[in-house]
């Protein structure tokens, strides 16, 4: 959505009101560590002992 219509940063609200802002380098940021997460199990996977290991 934050790209789509070039949003660089959003309010984060609690019962209404603003309580912080997140940006788009917020978003990216979470975006690329739950990736090399993925990569991470994924490397443990293909890497282990086993059938096709």
């Amino acid at each position: 959505m934050m790209a789509q219509r070039s949003f660089r940063h959003l309010p984060v609200l609690d019962a209404g009101k603003v309580v912080g802002v997140i940006s788009i380098g917020d978003v990216v940021k979470n975006i690329i560590r739950d990736l090399e997460h993925n990569v991470d199990d994924l490397m443990g996977y293909i890497m282990k002992d086993g059938p096709g290991g």
